[in-house]
């Protein structure tokens, strides 16, 4: 985390930077927050980011200022950090009051922060990695960008703990996401992925890939592919803000395709490189 931070209007040193005990994010998780990443001081589809966490935030009927504030902390928090790449991380919560009660007693003013870490860009394809399959053990209300995390916590820890990069969750048979990510199968150069409903988070990268895959003139279905159908799969691939398209070669002992980088994943690994370059107006 770098070195300075914004917090409720004041930009404050990271370790200066403090909340009440009483804040209803520390003793509820009553909040949310964003991950925007940022290549050479721009921020990458900063708006769908921004459109999102007002998704999240009139979910849980929290006020807090809009686009154009944010976008004017970020230009901000990158000048006086002096990071041109980045992830900008923001979080608000309800805000706090004098004592603990499950319902509000009175008005608040929302708690806003937001901070950076240092992002490691890189514009070749990546190795792939090993993810392995685990219940989907988290609520009902994926779709909430919430800072609630403790079934994300144990489900990514439990991967950790086996030498897996990331869980590959389902439920009911189906695969829904991962912990931090959203996933993509290919088959038969089908490219297939869980439809948007609450039981996944609404990926901005998972949106923008697919996005990608139509342009390259792919077939695309947003439909939950089966626990079942996994040994079938020619590839698969996770997207995040931070790992953008990362090739899967294996699910726990079984290895997909040839367990090496599939063409479409390739594909879509040198279109997503491209669109930094092009929407970010990198030389």
């Amino acid at each position: 985390m770098h070195s300075t931070v914004f917090l409720n209007g004041e930009w404050l040193a990271a370790a200066a930077a403090k909340v009440s005990v009483y804040d209803r994010g520390f003793l509820f998780a009553d909040g949310i927050y964003e991950v925007v990443p940022v290549y050479q001081r721009r921020p990458f589809l900063m708006a769908d980011h921004l459109a999102r966490m007002e998704r999240s935030l009139a979910a849980l009927n929290i006020t807090a200022p809009g686009a154009d504030y944010w976008q004017a902390v970020i230009t901000e928090l990158l000048a006086r950090n002096q990071l041109d790449d980045a992830l900008v991380y923001i979080q608000i919560t309800r805000g706090a009051e004098a004592n603990r009660s499950h319902i509000p007693t009175s008005a608040m003013s929302a708690t806003l922060f937001a901070s950076l870490s240092p992002l490691n860009v890189h514009w070749h394809q990546p190795a792939p990695l090993a993810v392995t399959l685990l219940d989907d053990i988290r609520w009902l209300r994926c779709d909430i960008k919430s800072i609630s995390l403790l079934g994300n916590i144990m489900l990514k820890q439990q991967a950790h703990n086996s030498g897996f990069a990331e869980p590959l969750l389902q439920r009911d048979g189906y695969i829904t996401e991962g912990a931090s990510c959203n996933f993509f199968a290919v088959r038969d150069g089908v490219v297939y992925t869980a439809p948007k409903s609450h039981l996944i988070l609404p990926g901005i990268t998972r949106d923008h890939t697919l996005e990608l895959a139509r342009e390259l003139g792919l077939e695309v279905r947003e439909e939950a592919f089966a626990v079942a159908d996994l040994a079938q799969l020619d590839e698969l691939f996770l997207t995040s803000s931070s790992r953008e398209v990362q090739p899967i070669d294996r699910i726990d002992a079984m290895i997909i395709g040839n367990g090496e980088c599939g063409p479409v994943t390739a594909q879509l690994v040198a279109a997503y490189h491209a669109s930094k370059r092009k929407l970010c107006e990198i030389s």
